[in-house]
């Protein structure tokens, strides 16, 4: 019997014009829940070592889980898994806004893209109503104009997920666009929908989603929202709201030049959140069924930016990644330079982290303004960024370079510049230095299967906990909670390794879970209102499948598990749990982290601890067979002995 909750799958060939619709079956709903889940279990199965990610051979899974799309708060999320350009291991990011709404409420949850089309094309789903189309009209058109012009050709109503140009260039780290704001990011899709001839997806869709238990259901909903707003109104902390900017200064852990400096003069004080909210103009929730209204509008009425309007311009996220990292000493510039890895469809960690690598090289002399087709490649300069974003995407002089990721394009430099590359597994770092930044949020970065940051497993505030605020308000394992938590203050959590791989494993496995039902992760590890209790009454009541916390966080597990068999299958070992040797050999120079560096023998037993956690080979970081077939994962254990990649 089809779980209640799921949508169909839609299957698209390209390359002959054939659409299939199945359903979902029982078992990959248990095991796997969805999103996620099932873009791993899909991509693991069809996708081997042998597929280059720009061939036909490679497939995009567009993924909702069973909550999209229904009124259960922060239910709005898609995750699109596709074997990486960037990485050439798995890729899977997740978007919001109300794409995967619309889809859930045209009948469909999951849509699996093959081959590769002869001329550009688009997606069109009007509920049952499925076709492709002819895009050469919009290929070339930035995200914003072939949504426009899809909503005028189309209908208003319509929700439209989209390349622009970086992924018709293949720019290996260029990403889908959705809703005009929102980004399934890091991994590179936007390329391979590119490679594919396929420049969008539009979606309306006007049925109701069918739910098991539709009284049970909403009560839990209910009570989920008012969790989230009493936690939200509680500030995250009790002595006020976090400005990660300031907090990020005063512990020496921004990514400055770089990650050379853990400190940057001025930086609260021209690019810090009352500086921010000076252009502040409206919130807005632009995701399905969020009470948290992430988004805030903020524009820019003079200078040379004027008329500049940019979404979420208050978080601190681009503030880091180019204000940090790039060294741009003003706000209307960082925000310049987000618009346009939005516009221009790429994922701007990685082109801040691309550039920045290249700022460094001109610094030292490596590359030359002769080199980067006659630019003052020097810190800070915005006029420099913001051309060579245009660049990147359309692979024109220098940015054809470094349209291939920092790695790539050090192997081409040459000149021993891959010493200045800040990746890890190939993919460009986030956001904290890890030799002063807090140690769950940095020590997710090493384990995330996809690299490059810890968006996948300690992302947010699991290491600003503080037992009397939220204690009873978040419903993890009491054994956990004591063993990572209690004894040590708020400020000790955050400094000390102690507990931090039992940390990870517990977020990455409740991450799995959200990232598979297709829930934000915002409400788990932001405001911290929601764990697996909560999760499985409404998975429970939603599909019919009777579903405990304890198996839920199982099948987290187990989809986690999958996510890090794929990159094992891929060749990544032990070895690619490791940062840059910058960080082990250069102490920081200056800032109250002073002379901080990382130690390899101590970070090697921090990875010990926690592959003996897992019950994964501690000598080479993979899932023992015995935990593979402990987890269902038969298939896979068994492929992976022949192989000979475990015993």
């Amino acid at each position: 019997m089809v779980p209640y909750g799921y949508g169909k799958i839609l299957d698209v060939d390209l390359a002959t014009g054939e659409l299939g619709t199945r359903e979902i079956a029982p078992l990959l709903a248990q095991d796997f829940l969805g999103g996620m889940g099932f873009g791993c279990k899909v991509l693991y199965d069809e996708v081997g070592p042998a597929v280059d990610p720009y061939s036909p051979g490679n497939v995009i899974i567009f993924a909702n889980g069973p909550l999209t799309g229904t009124n259960a708060p922060c239910a709005g999320r898609t995750e699109i898994t596709t074997k990486s350009p960037l990485t050439g291991s798995i890729g899977t990011g997740n978007t919001g806004g109300v794409w995967g709404a619309q889809l859930k409420h045209a009948g469909f949850d999951f849509i699996i893209v093959r081959n590769r089309a002869e001329k550009p094309v688009y997606l069109s789903i009007d509920d049952s109503v499925v076709s492709i189309r002819n895009a050469q009209h919009l290929w070339g058109k930035d995200t914003r104009a072939t949504s426009d012009i899809l909503r005028k050709e189309l209908t208003p109503a319509v929700s439209v997920l989209t390349i622009g140009p970086a992924g018709e260039n293949l720019v290996r780290y260029a990403c889908p666009v959705n809703d005009y704001h929102h980004v399934a990011g890091r991994a590179g899709a936007g390329a391979v929908m590119g490679s594919k001839h396929l420049k969008a997806i539009a979606v309306r869709g006007t049925g109701a989603v069918n739910l098991a238990r539709p009284e049970e259901f909403r009560e839990a909903a209910r009570e989920a929202r008012e969790r989230i707003l009493a936690a939200k109104a509680a500030d995250k902390m009790p002595g006020g709201p976090v400005d990660a900017r300031r907090e990020y200064l005063e512990r020496g852990c921004l990514p400055g030049k770089n990650y050379q400096t853990g400190v940057v003069p001025g930086f609260v004080e021209t690019r810090g959140v009352e500086v921010a909210r000076k252009y502040l103009v409206r919130q807005e929730a632009t995701c399905h069924a969020c009470p948290i209204s992430c988004f805030n509008v903020v524009e820019v009425n003079e200078g040379k930016y004027a008329g500049l309007s940019v979404n979420r311009g208050i978080a601190p996220g681009p503030v880091i990644e180019w204000g940090a990292k790039c060294g741009l000493d003003n706000l209307p510039a960082i925000w310049k330079c987000k618009e346009l890895c939005h516009l221009l469809g790429m994922d701007y960690v990685s082109a801040s982290g691309v550039i920045a690598f290249a700022m460094e090289l001109f610094q030292r002399g490596i590359l030359t303004a002769r080199d980067v087709d006659g630019l003052e490649f020097n810190w800070g300069n915005e006029d420099a960024a913001t051309e060579m974003l245009r660049r990147i995407a359309a692979r024109q002089g220098f940015g054809d370079v470094l349209a291939e990721g920092a790695v790539r394009a050090a192997a081409r430099i040459g000149k021993r510049s891959d010493r200045f590359v800040m990746a890890i597994k190939g993919m460009e770092m986030m956001s904290q230095d890890p030799r002063s930044g807090r140690r769950g949020f940095v020590f997710g970065g090493l384990t995330n299967p996809r690299g490059g940051d810890n968006v996948k497993t300690t992302h947010m505030h699991a290491d600003r906990y503080n037992p009397n605020w939220w204690l009873d308000r978040f419903d993890m394992a009491g054994d956990a909670k004591a063993k990572i938590y209690e004894g040590v203050s708020a400020r000790e959590v955050a400094d000390t390794w102690t507990g931090k791989p039992l940390m990870s494993t517990w977020f990455e496995d409740l991450y799995s879970v959200a990232n598979s039902l297709g829930v934000c992760f915002f409400p788990i590890g932001f405001v911290l209102a929601l764990g697996p209790a909560y999760l499985s009454r409404l998975f429970s009541a939603c599909t019919g499948i009777e579903t405990t916390p304890q198996e839920l966080m199982k099948s987290g597990e187990r989809v986690f598990t999958l996510f890090k068999a794929y990159s094992v299958r891929e060749g990544l070992t032990r070895k690619d749990d490791a940062w840059p040797d910058r960080f082990y050999r250069e102490p920081l120079p200056e800032g109250p982290a002073r002379g901080a560096v990382l130690s390899r023998e101590a970070v090697g037993r921090l990875l010990d601890e926690y592959y003996e956690l897992r019950g994964w080979e501690k000598e080479s970081g993979v899932p023992t067979r015995q935990k593979l077939n402990e987890l269902g994962l038969h298939d896979i254990a068994d492929e992976l002995v022949r192989l000979e990649l475990i015993r």
